[in-house]
């Protein structure tokens, strides 16, 4: 059974999730921030990086910044709803280090621009209104794709995720959100220029299927098992 690790919001961590009887998830969320695996659920590019460095022991993260920065070391909106116990964390990072290397499969789902630091950390802003906001530029982007490249090991397949695009769904011009489609131009030219890299834009199932998702940013429940028929359809080897 392949092993695929996953990083992002739970558009991608569910949806991974949904695959458990084909594949192993090495980081995934069965719902509402909960799953055996689950340490967070991130946003942007910065966010996985420190995700990796940390999972692989290359940075320190103090305590006040992991309670800002993963979902599971901290309070989702202020309660503890849907946050499983603090003491699984270090046993869950520990199981998702020593099989990292190991993954067939990377996925990373990129779906923003905003960057939100403290202390020169990156945190999140579900978990706290303290925080510096600075939009990435399309060249730091671009970098941060060849650095995060660079924390798995080679010549293993990554596959980026990018968010929900109107549009395309709705195959209107007007609907069009400038910082989405630079995240979409950028990984697109990215992965063009790089071996073993894809591009992964659940727009197009939506766009057949209006009702795969709320209108607005999550899929419904039958969207993220689409979704995964998507990703193995086109880009799992199972």
């Amino acid at each position: 059974m392949i092993k695929i690790f996953s990083s992002g919001s739970c558009r991608l961590l569910t949806t991974i999730n949904n695959g458990y009887d084909k594949i192993e998830p090495i980081h995934s969320m069965f719902h509402n921030f909960v799953g055996i695996n689950f340490l967070g659920k991130l946003h942007n590019i910065k966010q996985h990086i420190q995700f990796i460095k940390f999972i692989k022991d290359e940075i320190n993260l103090p305590e006040n910044i992991l309670s800002l920065f993963l979902t599971s070391y901290g309070k989702y909106n202020g309660s503890d709803e849907g946050i499983e116990d603090k003491q699984l964390n270090p046993i869950k990072k520990e199981n998702i280090k020593n099989k990292f290397n190991d993954c067939d499969y990377y996925i990373f789902e990129i779906c923003s621009l905003k960057l939100y630091e403290k202390d020169g950390y990156q945190v999140q802003y579900e978990l706290t209104d303290d925080y510096k906001c600075i939009i990435q530029s399309e060249e730091d982007l671009y970098s941060d794709l060849i650095l995060l490249c660079n924390l798995i090991p080679k010549n293993k397949k990554i596959i980026f995720q990018v968010h929900f695009r109107p549009n395309i769904i709705y195959n209107k011009h007007n609907k069009m959100i400038f910082k989405r489609e630079v995240i979409y131009n950028t990984i697109q030219k990215f992965c063009n220029q790089n071996n073993n890299c894809f591009l992964y834009d659940p727009s197009f199932i939506l766009r057949e299927n209006n009702l795969l998702f709320d209108g607005d940013v999550h899929f419904t429940k039958n969207g993220n098992i689409k979704s995964f028929e998507y990703l193995c359809s086109n880009f799992l080897s199972l």
